[in-house]
Formats: C-alpha cells, sequence, structure tokens
C-alpha cells in the first residue's frame, strides 16, 4: 500500500510540474502579449496614474474657476462704487 501511494504521489507530482511549465512556452506569451499590447496604458498615452493625476488637476482647476465665477457674477471681485470716500487701489 505505501508504495502505490508514494508512486500515485511522484506521478501527481511529475504531473502538475509538466502542466505548470507548459504554459510557459512562447505560444503562451505570444497569446498574452497579443491579447493586450499595452496593458500598462490606460488611454493611448497614459498610465493610469497619469490619467487619475490629469482627472484630480481637471476638477480642481474647474472648482477653483467656479468659484471666481460665482465671486464675479454676485460683484464680490472688485471694491464696491456706492461709497463716499476714496477706496484705495
Amino acid at each position: 500500500m505505501a508504495s502505490r501511494s508514494s508512486i500515485l504521489c511522484v506521478a501527481l507530482a511529475v504531473a502538475a510540474i509538466a502542466g505548470g511549465c507548459s504554459s510557459n512556452t512562447a505560444a503562451g506569451r505570444d497569446s498574452k502579449v497579443r491579447r493586450n499590447l499595452t496593458p500598462e496604458l490606460m488611454t493611448l498615452y497614459q498610465r493610469p496614474i497619469d490619467y487619475d493625476n490629469r482627472m484630480t488637476l481637471t476638477f480642481d482647476e474647474n472648482l477653483r474657476m467656479a468659484n471666481e465665477d460665482w465671486a464675479r457674477m454676485w460683484f464680490l471681485d472688485r471694491p464696491s462704487r456706492l461709497a463716499r470716500e476714496r477706496v484705495p487701489q
């Protein structure tokens, strides 16, 4: 019984090793590359981290511009001309 189980264990180990090595062939590597030629790019020229940084910068600039537009709409971006005293510029 001990010899059968040891032979079975050796046979399973050899099959596992052979199965693991067969996926590392040139055809296997080529098929992985052909599926996605540029795996590190999210757009035509940007990596995911570059895209995230660009989106963060864009949202930040848009919010700051909206704040300026809001102040300009309520005339908060210039001094009042209704005061009798001169306003230093």
